[in-house]
């Protein structure tokens, strides 16, 4: 920690023909919200190391809006919405309709995405097939890369008939979640976790937060450490800088603080 309170206050005095803006994108993940990031202090931390809260974007009625008035600040976080219980794929295509209206805020800055469990595996699909955007790093952080067996289990019950049956909790999720499901269950070649991870990736840094792999009670039950790591990805294998965390799968403070650490450093590259 002193060592990043060094950093920040060499950051401060450097002159300003020095920097340069960006803006952050924070995806969260499966049945989550944008409150996740203000539940975990990120938002708080980053918006003390320098990166505003520029707030929510949502879609309503077919055109992207945000909840907050546009800070002042070169550097800039904001959280987006994403429905999903929806296919990797449906998420992505939301995704680039954010990144163009940011794009269109913001003409020339460099975007950075976070994903959080399957936003990140959202944000890898969307630069893959929008390779043209120019993202400057995607960070993510428990995300099942290489897929987990949490979503065949859950794809199997989701096709129960037992799903109908009137007044179970959840039935109704399962049931809307099918396709994510599929897309995120490992050692498969016909789904898309199986073709995004042999796809040329753009020339962007990547960034990978990984549960640390424990025999104790701090640990992620949904999401293997092994699939955590852009580095098992065939397409992406040495390119990943890695960060291990002991946490179990949701966001945690120190989240925020190896956040900031990566963000100070893009930012001054």
């Amino acid at each position: 920690m002193k060592f990043f309170k060094i950093i920040l206050c060499l950051f401060v005095l450097t002159p300003s023909s020095f920097v340069y803006a960006d803006t952050v994108l924070l995806l969260h993940g499966y049945l989550g919200s944008s409150y996740e990031w203000q539940r975990a202090g990120i938002v708080t931390q980053l918006n003390s190391a320098g990166w505003q809260n520029a707030g929510v974007l949502s879609i309503e009625q077919d055109r992207v809006i945000v909840d907050k008035i546009l800070p002042s600040s070169t550097r800039r976080t904001y959280r987006a919405e994403l429905e999903s219980e929806q296919s990797i794929d449906t998420q992505a295509l939301q995704l680039q309709r954010y990144i163009e209206y940011i794009r269109h805020q913001h003409i020339d800055e460099q975007i950075i995405l976070v994903g959080h469990s399957a936003g990140g595996v959202v944000a890898r699909l969307n630069m893959v097939k929008n390779p043209s955007e120019d993202i400057s790093a995607l960070i993510t952080i428990a995300s099942p890369h290489l897929g987990t067996k949490n979503a065949e289990y859950a794809q199997a019950i989701s096709q129960n008939l037992l799903v109908w049956v009137e007044g179970i909790p959840g039935a109704g999720k399962l049931y809307r979640s099918q396709d994510l499901f599929f897309d995120l269950i490992p050692n498969r070649s016909d789904n898309l976790i199986g073709w995004l991870n042999y796809q040329e990736h753009p020339q962007a840094r990547y960034y990978s937060i990984i549960r640390n792999e424990t025999d104790g009670p701090v640990k992620d039950f949904i999401v293997p450490s092994w699939s955590q790591d852009m580095n098992q990805v065939f397409a992406l294998r040495g390119r990943s800088i890695n960060f291990i965390v002991d946490s179990m799968h949701s966001l945690t403070s120190e989240d925020a603080e190896i956040l900031t650490t990566i963000l100070f450093d893009l930012y001054t590259i």
